[in-house]
């Protein structure tokens, strides 16, 4: 029981992918989730082969509240205890609220916010004597209108909020529980919202961002793996903001001609 364990939901691919590349350089075993892409699950798993730390990849969808339980049961199962629980994976339907149905919601809530409150259910149970941590990514959309996020923005301010009280009731048991909030991120999955548009958009981003260029994974997943140390044994139910600055920022109001 000496070997560390970690959970990262959404962690093949983007910031889920910097994160897990992080644990498994450090020897923790990393179990992970994909919800369609078997191929590139394959893939990622081959790269994953031979290294000091394993990887286990499940299919999974979130959305569905036995398949969260799948991955926390596979873990119970292979190991029988957990360390580190990191709740990455998120997916909303990208409309104007106008347009938004009944069904995008639910799909969106159930993926962030109960596939947390069970998640951190189970860790309470896997975690008990080994110093747990908890750590959700929140969104830029929480704080800042971005178009089309209305939907996700609601959900990642719900998940933050669940993170002040989880923090709380779980403290007792010795699990931390935190979220990080990142800026602008320069991710495969910005690149497929924005388009065409992407370029001008994360130029525009890296000139207002105070340390001059936008947010990648790896500087997310630093700061993930700090609240995972004992050294942030004192940090409980905050949301970091790791943006370079960009959250500080007001676009200037442009002089009447």
């Amino acid at each position: 029981m000496t070997k560390k364990v970690a959970i990262v939901t959404g962690g093949i691919k983007g910031t889920g992918r910097a994160i897990l590349e992080q644990f498994v350089d450090q020897g923790i075993d990393v179990v992970t989730n994909f919800r369609k892409d078997q191929a590139t699950a394959d893939a990622f798993l081959k790269e994953f082969e031979n290294k000091k730390a394993k990887v286990h990849v499940l299919h999974a969808d979130l959305g569905e509240q036995d398949q969260v339980n799948k991955i926390f049961d596979f873990v119970k199962e292979k190991y029988g205890y957990l360390d580190y629980f990191i709740a990455n994976a998120a997916a909303t339907a990208f409309k104007p609220l106008l347009d938004i149905k009944p069904h995008h919601v639910e799909k969106t809530f159930a993926i962030t916010i109960t596939a947390f409150l069970i998640g951190c259910q189970r860790s309470a149970e896997l975690m008990r004597g080994r110093n747990g941590k908890i750590v959700a990514i929140s969104g830029y959309d929480t704080h800042t209108y971005l178009p089309r996020h209305g939907v996700l923005g609601a959900a990642k301010s719900a998940l933050e909020t669940l993170v002040k009280y989880f923090a709380v009731e779980l403290a007792p048991l010795k699990i931390n529980v935190n979220a990080v909030n990142p800026g602008f991120l320069a991710t495969t999955s910005t690149k497929i919202y924005m388009g065409d548009l992407y370029e001008s958009i994360k130029q525009a981003n890296e000139q207002i961002t105070p340390r001059g260029r936008v947010t990648e994974g790896k500087e997310i997943a630093d700061v993930v793996t700090f609240l995972c140390s004992d050294k942030a044994d004192w940090i409980c139910g905050q949301t970091i903001r790791a943006d370079g600055g960009l959250s500080h920022i007001q676009p200037m109001a442009m002089p009447e001609k």
